[in-house]
């Protein structure tokens, strides 16, 4: 199955900078166009919907090959894509101009899908800050999705902006939206598994950069966490015991109704990937099944 998978380049418009549409383009030149990479794999037999995943801060989205693979066995095509300055996607690196930028290129995405797979149901899946994307794109755009699962969304930002340098070179450099900041991530945190540890502090395709503007973004999405459990959509919130950045208290606050919570005995902030993502992974199919009809 790891050869099934195949890239899609979608051709979306470049942003202002505060996330919305930019005008002027030029399809000769590519002139105000972004290429978002998108991996796709799809369903084992007759597909009963699309699910897109979104992977954390300073992420990408091939690291989710294994989560596809189960999801695709049991019948889901699946998405994931690299958002704007990860991975193989083109943007200043850990850049975004912010939530309506993201939602745009979400709702990019579910267009896409929608194109092979318009009657059936579309689910987002997102792991650190790509659960409080998906979470945000719900609430804005009720309807579109018909599930959530919600790998360690951040209730608190943990992630450090940038700050302006003292004495002379601080009267001549401006923070600007796209001054680094960091997201302090480091393989211990994400994983208890050495070999996950080792694979995230030595990918070069994953980085701890965070611009100033995505950091102030990402306070703005964890308000959206509040209002889970008004949208109606059934929803899994997964959490690690031994997560750094977010407790399972903070999550409980969360649920009830169609919004339930799953804690994950060892498991720290990517318990989609290392030792027991298997289990994880089942976790996620399992509760699909129960809220999702075939």
């Amino acid at each position: 199955m790891e050869d099934d998978f195949f890239l899609t380049n979608l051709e979306l418009r470049e942003s202002t900078e505060t996330g919305e549409q930019k005008s002027g383009i030029t399809h000769q030149s590519m002139k105000g166009m972004v290429l978002l990479s998108v991996l796709e794999l799809a369903a084992r037999g007759e597909p009963r919907g699309a699910i897109t995943v979104l992977h954390d801060a300073g992420d990408r989205g091939d690291r989710y090959k294994d989560l596809a693979m189960a999801l695709a066995t049991d019948g889901w095509a699946v998405a994931l894509p690299d958002l704007r300055g990860h991975g193989r996607t083109e943007g200043v690196r850990g850049h975004s101009a912010g939530l309506r930028e993201v939602n745009r290129d979400v709702h990019e995405i579910q267009d896409h899908l929608a194109y092979r797979l318009p009657d059936q149901p579309k689910v987002l899946v997102g792991q650190g800050l790509g659960a409080n994307y998906a979470a945000t794109f719900a609430a804005e755009h009720p309807g579109v999705v018909q599930a959530l699962v919600l790998v360690a969304p951040l209730v608190k930002i943990p992630f450090t902006e940038p700050t302006k340098p003292g004495g002379l070179k601080g009267m001549f450099k401006k923070l600007t939206p796209e001054s680094p900041g960091t997201t302090g991530y480091r393989g211990e945190h994400l994983s208890s598994d050495p070999a996950a540890q080792s694979a995230w502090d030595g990918d070069e395709g994953c980085h701890g950069a965070i611009s100033l503007r995505a950091v102030e973004e990402a306070k703005r999405s964890a308000g959206f966490l509040a209002r889970l459990g008004d949208l109606g959509v059934p929803t899994l919130l997964l959490v690690g015991d031994a997560d750094p950045f977010v407790t399972p208290a903070e999550l409980e606050a969360l649920a009830g109704g169609a919004v339930e919570l799953s804690v994950l005995a060892g498991q720290r902030h990517h318990p989609l990937q290392g030792a027991g993502a298997g289990d994880v992974h089942a976790k996620v199919v399992d509760f699909l099944n129960r809220v999702l009809a075939r």
